[in-house]
């Protein structure tokens, strides 16, 4: 059994990364729709320029043909930059990590700048197995989300906050101790939307895991005696053969 459940594990991940293609097919929409608007009215211009060339009419046409394409190549810098910025923060910030004990997901959720400094803002989700009660999935529906029930910590701090690292023990400790008791909210469904593409592979991997924690075998209080021997009293002797013997047959005779 355990050798299946390595070889499955072969095949499964164990972190995902956040699917940030699909931005650059955002964008790549928003310039053609722009384009084609700008073309558009650049042509119906034009045309009306060559209908009354020499009339007033003509300059205000320039006018807005010119406008129209400066207005046109502010908007492309401008979405490139947005779209780029956005793929480099969900590239870096948002992932769903697998841990002994429980399931990671955090989310890029903003930034502002704060005396020079920019500071960015993250909302962490730890899922522990032990408390995970379902996971669901509409392949029809919604094949890019994923639906978890049970009871989530909700975090929403400074991403410089949100560091954490497992225990020898399997546990979840944040470097900043005081995460560890407080500063989140407890909420009873997690909604993952679109954010990792198609949630199958992940899907599987989050059943996989959470079998295999719950198949884990309970772990023995520990006993110093399995480890370390007792050595047994050595008993002491005496010079005098009869001090040995059984008190019944201790005599008192010494004639």
């Amino acid at each position: 059994m355990t050798e299946n459940n390595e070889k499955r594990s072969d095949f499964l991940k164990y972190f995902f990364h956040a699917e940030v293609e699909k931005y650059s097919e955002r964008l790549r929409h928003a310039m053609i729709l722009v384009a084609m608007s700008v073309f558009a009215v650049c042509t119906f211009c034009t045309v009306n320029i060559v209908l009354n060339f020499g009339s007033d009419i003509v300059y205000l046409l320039l006018a807005i043909i010119g406008g129209l394409v400066l207005l046109g190549m502010i908007f492309a810098f401008s979405a490139v930059y947005i779209t780029e910025k956005t793929k480099r923060r969900h590239s870096k910030y948002t992932y769903f990590d697998f841990l002994p004990k429980g399931m990671i997901y955090s989310e890029y959720a903003g930034e502002y700048v704060h005396f020079g400094d920019r500071v960015i803002l993250r909302r962490l989700y730890y899922i522990q197995f032990d408390k995970l009660t379902a996971v669901s999935r509409n392949p029809k529906t919604a094949p890019h989300n994923l639906t978890f029930s049970g009871e989530i910590r909700e975090y929403f701090q400074e991403t410089d906050r949100l560091g954490y690292h497992v225990s020898e023990d399997g546990n979840l400790e944040f470097d900043s101790a005081e995460l560890n008791t407080r500063l989140f909210e407890v909420i009873p469904t997690l909604v993952i939307k679109d954010r990792f593409g198609n949630t199958k592979k992940l899907e599987k991997s989050v059943n996989f895991y959470w079998e295999q924690f719950r198949n884990t075998p309970e772990k023995k209080p520990f006993n110093i005696s399995d480890y370390v021997s007792v050595q047994k009293r050595k008993k002491l002797h005496t010079s005098n053969p009869a001090l040995e013997q059984p008190r019944e047959s201790f005599s008192r005779n010494w004639k």
